[in-house]
């Protein structure tokens, strides 16, 4: 039976300049960023292959896709990672023990268009089944990954916190500065414009299967 899903799969960049010390500190925030997501979704799985590589399935909730990944992303971004990562939606036709065996188009829209990524340079992309679909987001996803590429570590700490609920107000508290320092952090690193795509994800996913 076809089960309709989101999948993000995705890769850390230049991950053979890594230091062993590097590698466990990624696979921590990796777990934690995870645990998180979990929180939000009990049916979301997640799993590293090839130690630099992960994928991730939802089922129950694929509207929360892209908001995950963009929480991936700023999660590492905060810690000066980098990370590129390819949503792809549509079904599962095959469901296995293991993430990264299963199938699907949802997996057949995730996996290869990482590597159209890799060639285009990008750091994010959201495909789905329908071409009509993808021409409109093929510029969302254009428009994510110049944001993504130009934030600070200090822009990425500030939109985590966002994405995680909290007030500007609670955030400058957290991150021991002035609130309006951390407007500012927002407006350049393009908050409005993330929140927009994101809400139109949520709002199209229904039709993306």
């Amino acid at each position: 039976m076809k089960k309709q899903a989101a999948v993000i799969t995705g890769d850390i960049i230049q991950s053979s300049l890594l230091k062993a010390t590097q590698r466990k500190h990624f696979q921590k925030i990796l777990e934690r960023v995870f645990a998180a997501i979990k929180e939000k979704d009990a049916t979301f799985r997640a799993e590293q292959y090839r130690g630099d590589s992960f994928q991730a399935v939802f089922i129950q909730n694929p509207e929360l896709a892209l908001y995950s990944g963009l929480l991936l992303q700023a999660w590492l971004r905060k810690e000066n990672f980098q990370v590129r990562i390819s949503i792809g939606t549509g079904d599962i036709t095959f469901t296995s023990k293991n993430v990264v065996t299963s199938d699907g188009t949802a997996f057949q829209h995730s996996g290869p268009y990482l590597d159209e990524l890799k060639k285009k340079n990008g750091l994010i992309s959201i495909v789905s089944p329908h071409s009509a679909v993808n021409q409109e987001w093929a510029i969302h996803s254009q428009v994510l990954s110049f944001l993504i590429e130009r934030w600070s570590a200090p822009q990425a700490e500030a939109i985590l916190e966002q994405l995680n609920g909290l007030t500007q107000a609670q955030t400058a508290e957290k991150l021991k500065i002035r609130q309006p320092a951390v407007n500012q952090r927002l407006q350049a690193a393009g908050w409005q414009v993330i929140t927009m795509i994101i809400s139109r994800f949520e709002l199209q996913i229904s039709s993306m299967f």
